[in-house]
């Protein structure tokens, strides 16, 4: 009996040892200078041009600048933020607005997520988990579940859309739930189509 006891007293001592012990990484990931941001703006509003035209504008309850060595330099949004898109009038024609997002500068590509809404002029809205705008292509996309409200209130699903970045043409890349196709009335002999 008392073999017994202390066979499961050392088995509880070597699961409460490995239980407690770190990881490397986890501790290098707390410790490292690297995982700080160099910097982090509050309130903040950053607008990106090109040719001297306004393109989209980022506006963030927190944005914090990551240069991490021997990575892709990034920029983190929290406390919801927003991406407004600019036509070449200057106008605003679509909107992104998300609780958190991570913007990576090299790839020019920024993921959103949590209550992720796109709107867009035509008075259409996008809602899902996680959407994906890559800049140089301006293209926005997402492999989520989505449901898109349409300006006179009729609603469509799926699981994943493509888009352009101003949301005026896209495709759901599998639509879900119940359709309404109306007839339509053939006016030259009077019957239905």
């Amino acid at each position: 009996m008392a073999e017994h006891k202390s066979t499961i007293l050392t088995g509880l001592m070597a699961l409460a040892l490995c239980a407690c012990r770190n990881d490397i990484a986890d501790i290098r990931a707390i410790t490292d200078k690297n995982t700080k941001p160099v910097q982090t703006s509050y309130g903040a509003s950053y607008t990106f041009s090109e040719k001297g035209k306004k393109q989209t504008r980022l506006e963030a309850g927190v944005l914090e600048q990551y240069e991490v060595e021997g990575e892709d330099d990034y920029i983190l949004a929290g406390g919801g933020f927003s991406m407004i898109f600019f036509d070449s009038l200057q106008r605003e024609e679509a909107r992104i607005k998300a609780d958190s997002g991570i913007y990576i500068e090299k790839k020019k590509s920024l993921k959103a997520w949590g209550n992720v809404v796109l709107s867009n002029v035509a008075g259409e809205k996008l809602e899902t988990s996680e959407l994906i705008y890559d800049q140089d292509s301006a293209h926005i996309h997402t492999e989520q579940r989505v449901k898109i409200t349409l300006a006179g209130g009729s609603t469509l699903h799926g699981l994943g859309i493509e888009s352009n970045d101003n949301f005026t043409r896209y495709r759901i890349i599998q639509p879900t739930g119940d359709f309404v196709v109306e007839e339509k009335q053939d006016t030259t002999n009077g019957k239905n189509q």
